[in-house]
């Protein structure tokens, strides 16, 4: 009798929520019905049953493929996910004429436009003409010997080279990391439908894996990728928070499910959303009557979820040492206004339009590495958000009606 009492006082009560979740974050189950939803309206964000194709959320430039269009002229390059077909044009043989006749209206080109380029037209353009006709004397001439300058140049490019691995390798680790989301949210989707006994647990884990993604993007990116709103807008914060909801209720449909409310609740009070939602999944998998083996697999996945979120927030909040981020952009700033000192002496007139494909080639470089540096600024989080929704929405829709849809 003391036996069997023990047994069942052991065993969760499946009829109820549990109160809380996560005290560290500050919100209790029982406040999440105090979210109130956002008094500005969503602008961005498109639901899925009103998009039209797969891209219609982003506005795609028609000169360069693939590319989302750039609002501005400081903004970067940001590309969409590639197909076989994209790849296709990618290696065209033709290639590097289209490239030469697109320069002017690339990012690094119009990124360095002003100040970069302006100031050193300026240095360039002035040199050229005291020295052709303001004097008359040769020997009165402005210029500097050109062989010690060369091996700066060299130097200088080596360093900027250096630059531009180091941000290339940060850009890589932060791709691989937000595909390791993508490949567990399908894993966990997959055994969510086949070891979690309840339809009920079933259905919360997995909303809770495709709010995952999509509150990473916006814990990762401030704007959500919404990279057309402006933080100068009066309502930024508000702005940000109703594509936000708005991307959650795609989700869960209905704006007073509990989960949906702690979760709006967590944003709203700025704190790390998607660390909360593992904490949500793994009390569904601690409340789940299955064996330890599957219950350990679940939480594995779960675990590798907070590490691949753990080693993105790495990267956002440490950048390169500022040190030489600031020591390369002094040194290209000297160098690029010292070039036309140091080939007028053989370019002459031509020495400015010289002078700034010198540049443009070095100072490129830079700019680029700055960038990638930033790489969740640039990668489509959104679309790769998109893609975890399709997957586990067809891994639910495939299990549905099979053997483990009960």
């Amino acid at each position: 009798m003391i036996l069997l009492l023990t047994r069942h006082s052991m065993r969760p009560i499946r009829s109820m929520r549990p109160s809380y979740v996560a005290s560290s974050f500050g919100l209790v189950r029982r406040a999440a019905s105090s979210s109130s939803p956002s008094a500005t309206q969503a602008k961005f964000y498109i639901p899925r049953k009103e998009r039209t194709t797969s891209d219609s959320m982003y506005e795609i430039d028609n000169i360069y493929d693939q590319r989302i269009k750039r609002r501005r002229r400081i903004d970067p390059t940001r590309e969409l996910n590639y197909t076989p077909d994209h790849w296709e044009r990618h290696k065209s043989v033709f290639r590097r004429i289209k490239h030469m006749f697109t320069t002017f209206g690339s990012s690094p080109f119009q990124r360095l436009l002003f100040p970069d380029f302006f100031v050193t037209s300026l240095i360039a353009g002035s040199l050229t003409y005291y020295n052709e006709f303001m004097i008359t004397d040769a020997s009165s001439q402005l210029w500097i010997d050109g062989s010690g300058f060369a091996a700066a140049t060299t130097a200088i490019a080596l360093l900027t080279g250096f630059r531009l691995n180091a941000s290339n390798a940060r850009y890589a680790e932060g791709r691989k990391l937000i595909g390791s989301v993508h490949s567990t949210s399908r894993d966990l989707a997959t055994n969510t439908m086949m070891w979690i006994k309840l339809r009920e647990d079933k259905k919360r884990m997995i909303n809770l894996i495709k709010a995952f993604s999509v509150a990473m993007t916006f814990h990762l990116n401030k704007k959500g990728s919404h990279h057309s709103i402006r933080r100068c807008l009066p309502n930024f914060e508000e702005q940000i928070y109703a594509e936000y909801q708005a991307e959650m209720l795609d989700i869960y449909s209905d704006d007073q499910d509990e989960d949906f409310l702690l979760i709006c609740n967590w944003f709203r009070a700025k704190q790390n959303v998607p660390l909360g939602i593992t904490t949500v999944m793994r009390q569904i998998i601690a409340d789940n009557e299955q064996k330890d083996s599957f219950t350990r697999e679940l939480d594995i996945h779960v675990h590798r979820l907070v590490q691949s979120l753990g080693g993105c927030e790495r990267i956002q909040k440490t950048p390169l040492p500022t040190c030489f981020t600031r020591h390369t952009s002094r040194l290209l700033w000297i160098w690029s206004n010292l070039l036309p000192f140091a080939i007028y002496p053989v370019c002459g007139l031509y020495t400015l339009p010289t002078t700034i494909a010198i540049s443009y080639s070095i100072m490129g470089i830079e700019d680029i590495g700055v960038q990638l540096e930033e790489p969740f600024n640039i990668l489509p989080l959104r679309q790769y958000a998109d893609n975890t929704y399709d997957s586990v929405h067809f891994i639910e829709s495939a299990y549905a009606s099979g053997k483990y849809a009960g």
